[in-house]
């Protein structure tokens, strides 16, 4: 026969009501509103117009800067276009191509020339096979397999400048002409574009070596060309950044977020590089120029606002902080932080509603030989036992449910994990392992002991009170049969079984004989 349990919550108990009648809204409020709202749509209207016109201004000018460094990048490979004219479109210089073979002395001359007044890195003579007939790296003349790498990252501007030779060539008498020079620009006899020459970024150049007067002509088939390249250096960089007023203006293999920058791509691939500079950012410039003043106007209307609502907002505050403390501790045991009656309900009864898919279980617990602390060391040493046991069931049922206090010496822990018999033997038997270690108190070592009841939903009771009042009733029996041991609601049908059993068999056996 189930008792009625003491851990039951009662089905008809009322919410709490603070009674009273809800506050009118005062004409105190609506100057409050009036106020916050002209305050937000003050500051929210200038600040939006700054940002969005000084924003403008920035991208307007970064926008105007990409574009000057895209002409910039136009500008240095157009010269290095034009400065190869001087050796590639040069009658010397067909007449040893022609030949087959250029002369050490011509050679040295082209390396010289390129370098010293050019600045160009590398220079290198293709032939109309496509061997190198010479290779100048400065103004030194190398062996021509120390130009193949160049050769390599350049070949296809080599193809483009051989393009543009064949459409502006003439027929002359004995060959083919090509004005190098019309209507103020360059024939389209060579091609250029940034390239990786050796790991490192490069203006490229390929021109097509032709006659310079009309006293030469060339043969039907491929011409000589003639590749430039310089490296893009710190003072080829800090020249164009002076030129076009880009402060701090620099090539890098990736992006920063800090810079400006504009991608560099070959055909059309990810980009290898960036060329990267600070942005004059005249909005930005413009933020800071009357930052200070917004900010004076922004700091007048926060006072003036924060001044007309002061009071209203301390009375909110003390109401809210009121309200808030109000609702912990109607749910909270205040001696050791933990749910109490009400907020072990609340879980319980959601627990409940899908127990069917999500089993649970109920672990009643109560302390032994608590009394005996309180008598012989007083009741602080008492709160002071009670909150390091809270502290331990705490720590064990971690991951595996809640536990609240809901007596003076009286626990429930909810486990919603795993709930399987054995698991849940262990994990009694674990915090009657952990609440039995001494506690330390003032004036001794306090030794208790706990009880514990429990009982699975839904496998032993469907509802919120009667898996309550089963696993009181498994306390109760832990209790009066030793204390200090865990009990499962099963164990005592168990042994309400075997008790009628063993009455039946010993019924059915005949009576013994007199003497």
């Amino acid at each position: 026969m189930y008792r009625q349990t003491r851990l039951t919550k009662p089905e008809d108990m009322e919410p709490f009501d603070p009674g009273g009648t809800p506050p009118r809204f005062r004409l105190r409020h609506f100057v409050y509103l009036t106020v916050s709202v002209l305050l937000a749509g003050g500051i929210f209207a200038m600040a939006y117009l700054l940002a969005t016109t000084t924003r403008s201004a920035d991208d307007l000018a970064l926008t105007h800067e990409k574009a000057l460094v895209s002409e910039a990048l136009k500008y240095q490979l157009e010269l290095l276009a034009r400065d190869q004219t001087f050796l590639a479109v040069n009658d010397r210089t067909v007449k040893e191509v022609g030949s087959g073979h250029i002369g050490k002395s011509f050679a040295d001359t082209i390396a010289a020339r390129t370098w010293l007044d050019f600045a160009h890195d590398w220079t290198l003579v293709i032939g109309p096979d496509n061997d190198l007939m010479m290779v100048a790296a400065e103004d030194e003349v190398v062996p021509a397999a120390g130009g193949r790498e160049v050769l390599l990252a350049a070949r296809d501007l080599v193809a483009k400048a051989r393009q543009g030779y064949f459409s502006a060539r003439r027929p002359a008498a004995d060959g083919f002409r090509v004005r190098y020079v019309e209507k103020g620009a360059l024939a389209p006899i060579y091609a250029t574009d940034v390239r990786e020459v050796a790991g490192r970024p490069a203006l490229v150049s390929a021109m097509a070596i032709v006659p310079e007067t009309d006293a030469l002509t060339l043969p039907d088939g491929a011409p000589g060309v003639m590749l430039s390249v310089r490296l893009i250096e710190p003072r080829l960089l800090a020249s164009v950044g002076q030129t076009f007023l880009l402060d701090d203006f620099r090539y890098a293999s990736s992006p920063q977020s800090a810079f400006a920058n504009v991608p560099v791509t070959v055909n059309g691939d990810a980009p290898i590089g960036y060329f990267e500079w600070i942005s004059a950012a005249p909005g930005t410039a413009i933020r800071y120029a009357i930052g200070p003043i917004a900010s004076a106007i922004i700091l007048a209307f926060i006072l003036i606002g924060c001044f007309s609502g002061r009071k209203l907002a301390e009375k909110s505050k003390a109401l809210e902080d009121s309200e808030a403390r109000n609702r912990y501790l109607a749910l909270h045991d205040t001696l050791t932080g933990l749910g109490n009656r009400t907020y072990f309900g609340d879980a319980l009864d959601a627990a409940m509603e899908k127990c069917e898919t999500a089993p649970c279980a109920v672990l009643a617990i109560d302390l032994d030989r608590f009394k005996q602390v309180n008598d012989t060391f007083g009741h602080d040493a008492g709160d002071m036992v009670i909150r390091n046991v809270a502290r331990r069931l705490k720590e064990t049922v971690a991951g595996s449910g809640l536990v609240a206090r809901t007596g003076g010496d009286e626990f429930l822990a909810l486990i919603t994990g795993n709930v399987d018999e054995s698991h849940l033997r262990w994990l009694c038997d674990t915090i009657i392992e952990e609440a039995s270690k001494p506690i330390p108190v003032a004036g001794g070592m306090a030794h208790i002991g706990v009880s514990i009841g429990w009982a699975i939903a839904p496998k032993n009771g469907d509802t919120a009170s009667l898996v309550l009042c089963l696993a009181d009733q498994s306390l109760y029996h832990a209790k009066e049969n030793g204390r200090n041991i865990a009990v499962f609601v099963e164990d005592l049908f168990r042994e309400d079984t075997a008790v009628r059993e063993q009455e039946t068999a010993e019924a059915g056996k005949p009576g013994r004989r007199r003497a």
